[in-house]
């Protein structure tokens, strides 16, 4: 995938700087080969329980302020992911959230978020912490293929549709 000239490169770098100077960050990683339009960051192993064997947070912000963010947890196999968008679409508002553990266009629902990068990424920053915490509240782990979104990661900027 090449780069596009629309990408807020600035800006990507602004918050990879911020990503990388948390705990929970063990590396980014700036327009990565084969990930060119994106800021890609990887979480500290540390913080999950065995079963997650990596998890990792990727940027695209374009200049006309849509953005792309996309967290994955691999899990033995299975894949656990979600994403917050804003562009134009046909299947909701331009803001919108693709749930986990699967982001579908059928799944996505409505969404409010910030209009600066820098409280979209406290947004995100938001979930994936109370996603760790959930993912650590349980002795008996519930894998990707057995789980149900109900809203519980960002009740505070999901839209009921």
């Amino acid at each position: 995938m090449g780069r596009t000239d629309d990408l807020n490169e600035e800006r990507m770098q602004i918050l990879g700087g911020r990503l990388a100077d948390l705990s929970v960050i063990e590396t980014v990683q700036y327009f990565p080969s084969g990930k060119e339009d994106r800021v890609v960051a990887t979480l500290q192993s540390s913080y999950y329980p065995n079963v997650v064997d990596t998890a990792t947070l990727e940027i695209r912000l374009r200049l006309n302020g849509e953005f792309n963010i996309q967290y994955f947890e691999e899990w033995a196999g299975e894949r656990w992911s979600c994403r917050w968008d804003r562009h134009p679409n046909t299947h909701n508002t331009r803001d919108h959230y693709h749930v986990p553990p699967q982001p579908r266009e059928e799944s996505a629902v409505d969404a409010v978020y910030p209009d600066d990068p820098n409280g979209v990424l406290r947004v995100v920053l938001q979930t994936i912490e109370k996603r760790i915490n959930d993912v650590w509240a349980t002795t008996d782990p519930v894998f990707p293929s057995e789980y149900e979104f109900e809203k519980e990661y960002g009740a505070d900027y999901l839209v009921d549709t």
